[in-house]
């Protein structure tokens, strides 16, 4: 399975990619510095799931949720948000959309790979194995 991960914040960057790397999943990394380059990487790459820290530089969330929802080739792309609070109206507004999750910082590790779990219930590194426990 294939996540892009859109994460300025070097601790949320290094923590989520190890932990999903040691899940078995397949991480890229698209830097927030430039809106274009993270959604370029997301079109050449066709990811199975976005997972993208809420805390931008270069615009709000919402606004580069938005913009994913209306590009044709990403539309449907399920989207996991980390987020300070699940309180916070544009998180609110942000779970309205389709294939939207939001968790709550401080993230931790069983809640991020269970969120992600969710999204691929098939999924398993190798089909006898149980989950990895990390």
């Amino acid at each position: 399975m294939k996540i892009v991960l859109v994460a300025e914040s070097g601790f949320t960057r290094s923590s989520v990619n190890v932990n999903l790397r040691s899940a078995g999943y397949s991480i890229i990394e698209a830097e927030p510095t430039c809106l274009a380059d993270v959604l370029t990487v997301m079109r050449n790459v066709l990811p199975h799931l976005v997972v993208m820290d809420s805390d931008l530089p270069v615009c709000q969330c919402e606004t580069v949720v938005r913009i994913i929802r209306e590009d044709p080739i990403l539309a449907r792309t399920p989207i996991l948000l980390i987020v300070e609070s699940l309180e916070l109206e544009p998180v609110r507004r942000m779970l309205r959309w389709d294939q939207v999750r939001c968790l709550a910082k401080p993230l931790l590790v069983e809640s991020l790979l269970q969120a992600v779990r969710d999204q691929f219930p098939t999924f398993s590194i190798h089909s006898s194995d149980p989950d990895p426990v990390v």
